[in-house]
Order: structure tokens, then sequence, then C-alpha cells
């Protein structure tokens, strides 16, 4: 066969060969272009919005206007509801403290007391303070390690912790009458730590609902009683009241604080557990009864 013939066979196989090469980059292409699209909406898809900001929403959303109040602290903005006394005469400020976690109308106890304190006297002054920090408590492998991040961690917390409390308390002395808080859990050990200090002026009274200092398990019994015996050596009057049927490091830890309150002489200091079917909810009749009879006693 002439050699011109054979280059004209060839020529076509050779063209077939890269039509047939674009045809799979031409079918190739729209799928990297999908994926290359779906890559690009996950990236612009937005990321969950804090539990914070979502109960901050919420009290926003659902309660009038007349109840909020927000509060600056630093860059931080705090939301806070107040409700003013609607009784003939003021007793004074109720601060409401929740614990980390929960929210300022919780049904366990706090948002029951500030819509009926009202009616005996007391404005009071909710607040919405931050979650529980990130990665605690630490889960290090090293005891020493989960110390030092602990205490980190908590440090950083109380910094924050300690300018909430004394802005609510500044907006608190605006209103006549004594200042007591009502606080749960974990911000009840940060309150007493807090007014140990030397530069920190306490409420004229605490009360404190199922508390206990929340950490890892090896440096519970060390940091609870060292929280009793800040509690001990305080000399404002506290109400210490915890459930039935209750966390169980409440229950553990409320017998210590007892003991040792007892063995320092404490003046004005009242314990008292309540009976309650649902753990952790407090018995609204009893609560209120045992806060009234307290103040009657110490005074108020």
């Amino acid at each position: 066969m002439p050699l011109f013939a054979m280059a004209e066979q060839q020529e076509p196989a050779k063209s077939e060969q890269t039509t047939e090469q674009k045809s799979e980059q031409e079918t190739s292409n729209p799928a990297q272009e999908k994926s290359s699209s779906t890559q690009t909406k996950k990236s612009n898809q937005p990321l969950p919005i804090k539990e914070l900001d979502l109960q901050k929403q919420d009290l926003k959303h659902y309660l009038s206007k007349e109840r909020i109040s927000p509060l600056l602290v630093g860059p931080t903005e705090y939301v806070t509801l107040i409700k003013n006394y609607s009784s003939a005469n003021s007793k004074g400020v109720a601060i409401l403290l929740p614990d980390w976690q929960q929210g300022a109308t919780n049904p366990k106890a706090i948002n029951y007391l500030a819509n009926t304190l009202p009616e005996h006297g007391w404005t009071t002054i909710t607040i919405q303070p931050d979650n529980k920090p990130d990665n605690y408590p630490s889960i290090a492998i090293n005891t020493t390690e989960q110390k030092k991040a602990n205490e980190e961690i908590i440090s950083t917390y109380k910094n924050d912790f300690s300018l909430l409390i004394k802005a609510v308390m500044a907006k608190a002395k605006e209103y006549p009458g004594i200042v007591i808080i009502v606080s749960q859990g974990m911000h009840s050990t940060l309150l007493i730590d807090m007014f140990s200090q030397e530069n920190s002026e306490p409420a004229n009274a605490l009360i404190l609902l199922s508390s206990y200092f929340d950490t890892s398990a090896e440096f519970a019994f060390e940091e609870n009683k060292r929280f009793a015996h800040q509690l001990a050596m305080s000399e404002y009057p506290v109400l210490d009241l915890f459930l039935k049927n209750d966390h169980p490091k409440a229950i553990t830890y409320a017998k210590q604080r007892k003991s040792i309150t007892e063995q320092e002489m404490k003046v004005y200091y009242r314990q008292r557990q309540l009976n309650n079917t649902v753990t952790g909810y407090y018995p609204e009749v009893e609560l209120l009864s045992q806060i009234h009879s307290w103040l009657r006693a110490v005074g108020w």
C-alpha cells in the first residue's frame, strides 16, 4: 500500500481519538463543577448559634420590653429582667441568679420567685449569666494537668462573673431597701469566693439553692470543703436550701457545709431540706415560706 494511503488511514483514527478525549474532558467538567459548587455551599453555611445567644433572643422575643433591661459590662451586653415591687411598701431588691446552663426564666425556682417576690415588697432583678465554659471540667489524662486547666478556666470565668455581679449590685442600689441575692448551683460558690475578697462589697444576705462546687470528681471534695470554709467565715446572713430529690453532690456537700459552719459557729446561718416530687424543682409554697420566715428571723 502506498505510504500516502497509510497516512490517510491513520489520521482519521488520530482525529477520532482526540474527539473522544475532548468528549471525556467535557463530561468530566460538570462533575468537577458540581463538586466545587457543593464545597462552596458548605463553606457558606452559617455556624450554629450559641445557646447563650439563643436564650437572649428568646427573652427579648417573648417578654415585654418593660421587663428587659440590657446591662453593658465592658464590651459584653447581658440581659437582666426587672420587675418592680407591687405592694404598699418596698423591702428592697432581690437579685436572682440561675445556675450556669439555665435560663433567666427557668421554672425550677427562679421564675417563680421573680414573679412572686414583687407582691411581697421586693423588686426583682433576674440575671441571664454566661454558660458553663467550654472544656470544663478538663478531661486531661494527667491529674496535675486537669487541676491546672480547671483553675485557669474558672479564673477567667470568675473575672467576667465578678464584673457582672458588681454591675448588677450597682444597679440594685438605685432602688430603696436592702439587697439580697438568691443564687443556684455553681454560681453560689463563685459568689462566696467573690465576697471573701477584701475589695468586694457583699450583699446584705445570701440565699443558696442546691449549691455545690462543680468540678472533676478528683477535686470535688477539696473544692467543696474550701467553699464551706469560706461560707462559714462570712459575716452576712445565709439561708442554705436544698432538696430531698436533688443532685447527689448538692445533698452530699450540704451536709459538709452544715458541719463546718457549726464548728465555726457562724451566726445567722440556717440550712433546710425541702421535700419535692420532681428532681431539681423547688416546691413553690414551701420555698416562699422558708424565705419569709428566715427574713423575719434576721429582722427584715
